[in-house]
């Protein structure tokens, strides 16, 4: 079974909430996530206080997507716009829209950086919509 690696732009808001809470809700499985553009090392202060909050795991470090990530593993990521850059950097890596992987919709997870906490909490009520209906 492959490797599920979450992705979005900087690696410090969406995709460190799903990977805490899909760690969660499937122990038995292996998921992590990366940015497209990391600029920081730490995960933003509000999606830590909801991963602490929710008792979730602790995510990864922010980590830039890499030529290895692409091999053996299944790339999710937020945005129409991060599946494009993906395919362009990586061809040939398996990338999908989340939403897309989970359900028949393509729907876009908004990025919450520089927002107040209640937008965090809406974006990780959204995740784990998308989250909940993967199939292991």
């Amino acid at each position: 079974m492959k490797k599920i690696i979450f992705v979005c732009t900087g690696n410090t808001c969406r995709s460190p909430l799903a990977e805490s809470y899909a760690k969660k809700v499937y122990p038995e499985r292996e998921f992590e996530s990366r940015g497209l553009m990391v600029t920081s090392d730490r995960i933003s202060k509000y999606s830590l206080e909801i991963i602490r909050e929710n008792a979730l795991p602790e995510p990864s470090s922010p980590r830039q997507l890499s030529k290895a990530d692409t091999l053996q593993s299944v790339l999710l990521v937020m945005t129409e716009a991060h599946r494009t850059a993906v395919e362009n950097m990586y061809p040939g890596a398996e990338v999908e829209l989340l939403s897309k992987f989970t359900t028949e919709h393509s729907v876009d997870i908004s990025d919450p950086f520089g927002a107040e906490k209640e937008v965090y909490n809406k974006v990780f009520q959204e995740i784990k919509t998308f989250v909940d209906k993967i199939e292991v």
